[in-house]
């Protein structure tokens, strides 16, 4: 149980970075960095949201 709640906290920890990367990259920066950089966030952002989900489920299913 304690394993879990350490993991859904650094998957909310991730996914409060990725937005926050996401919103960083509004800023003026050239056009194909700027879209590697959202496809980056945006990647990591669905990977944690997917463990977060699962973990969640896990617990609710005992």
């Amino acid at each position: 149980m304690a394993i879990r709640i350490l993991l859904s906290a650094f998957f909310v920890i991730t996914i409060l970075f990725c937005v926050y990367g996401l919103i960083a990259t509004l800023e003026p920066l050239p056009a194909a960095t700027q879209w590697a950089w959202r496809g980056i966030y945006v990647l990591i952002l669905i990977g944690n949201i997917a463990g977060l989900t699962h973990i969640i489920r896990g617990l609710f299913r005992r």
